[in-house]
């Protein structure tokens, strides 16, 4: 039985209340990802300062042994949903990244819950911002509970995120100890006024947030861009389903029309 068409019209008034939302969550996210992407560019400046400063003083210093152990891994993962299969890549790959005795820092609630249902060893975790100009602050707590943790998870501090130009996929690198400085030619020692331990580590300390930071914007980049994707695809389904609606429309008209002229043809004979 066909429907009527003003049970159709409201399904079609629905579909338009729905598309504004999807409308509105893809500009949201739009924007976010341009934020979090101009971000970055400054974050890239900042570090790559502390990263000179570090080789200098690298170089002037001792060598240092790198902690053994599994380490600690930061998971930078969704906080909501509305971006397709991300969260669900993002918990997968982590869960296999995982190795005995690692601690798990998660950013990202969405994320956070699906690896504590999976009963992984969640040590913190945080909800990423919702907006980029948030992420400092976080950064700088979330690289307090890394540095605190440090000492009961000996090993480097890795870093789980997705990549926004590689169609969102997972990557891993590696935060801690940071990479060995590359093009550092000149051996002349700076000119300090800190004890040299105390300025390497200032300098390390700095380095790892600079790193948690970066891979923090990255993954609200990464989030973002997937939740654009997966709006333009309800989008498209949506006017899809619209077009569907209004011929169901316009055959349901017809027929009330018809129906309306053969009765009234009836109620004259």
């Amino acid at each position: 039985m066909s429907q009527r068409p003003e049970e159709i019209q409201h399904r079609l008034k629905s579909l338009d209340e729905i598309g504004d939302v999807v409308g509105a969550l893809r500009a949201i996210a739009s924007s976010h990802a341009s934020s979090s992407e101009t971000a970055m560019q400054a974050i890239a400046a900042y570090a790559g300062t502390v990263r000179h400063a570090l080789a200098i003083s690298i170089a002037a210093s001792a060598p240092h042994s790198e902690p053994e152990g599994p380490g600690l891994l930061l998971v930078v993962g969704a906080a909501q949903g509305f971006c397709g299969a991300y969260p669900e890549h993002i918990g997968e790959v982590a869960q296999s990244a995982l190795e005995p005795g690692m601690g798990l820092v998660v950013i990202g609630n969405r994320t956070a819950d699906m690896l504590n249902a999976a009963h992984a060893p969640v040590l913190w975790s945080a909800d990423l911002p919702g907006h980029p100009a948030a992420i400092p602050a976080l950064a700088s707590r979330t690289t307090d509970v890394l540095v605190e943790h440090s000492p009961h998870h000996p090993g480097p501090i890795r870093a789980l995120t997705g990549s926004p130009r590689s169609g969102h996929a997972a990557r891993l690198s590696r935060l801690f100890p940071p990479e060995p400085p590359e093009g550092m030619t000149s051996q002349i020692a700076p000119l300090m006024t800190l004890p040299a331990e105390d300025l390497l580590t200032g300098l390390l300390q700095e380095a790892l947030f600079a790193s948690v930071a970066h891979v923090m914007m990255q993954g609200a980049e990464t989030e973002a861009r997937a939740r654009v994707e997966t709006m333009a695809r309800a989008q498209n389904n949506l006017r899809t389903r619209r077009t569907e609606v209004e011929q169901a429309y316009q055959q349901a008209r017809q027929e009330q029309m018809t129906t309306e002229m053969i009765e009234l043809s009836a109620s004259r004979t």
